[in-house]
């Protein structure tokens, strides 16, 4: 996996709205109305570092890091805390990553 891969994953198999969030490509589901605020992002790519950050509840995140401590690890900052996790794309497989990145949609559509 590299963050090309992730990015054409997040707009292709989960339909993301691609924007800038701090001179980062950030993915976010789409507005509940049509004119309605934008829709909540799932995930951030750091193309420097080689990795995504996705925005899960403490309970996915939990999960994620148990299972596979090498591909995920709590991002570090009060955000890390609340769910938000790293993935290191190097290495992870796209099955996986995808799994992971479907449970950051779905929290965001909550």
């Amino acid at each position: 996996m590299n963050v090309e891969d992730a990015r054409t994953i997040a707009l292709e198999r989960f339909a993301g709205d691609e924007y800038d969030h701090f001179d980062k490509p950030a993915y976010r589901i789409a507005p509940k109305k049509i004119v309605g605020k934008p829709g909540r992002t799932f995930m951030t790519l750091w193309l420097d570092e080689g990795y995504a950050v996705l925005m899960l509840d403490v309970e996915r995140q939990t999960m994620l890091l148990a299972a596979h401590p090498v591909q995920f690890r709590p991002h570090p900052s009060k955000w890390g805390a609340k769910g938000a996790t790293i993935a290191e794309l190097q290495g992870l497989s796209v099955k996986l990553f995808t799994e992971a990145l479907a449970m950051a949609v779905e929290y965001a559509r909550r």
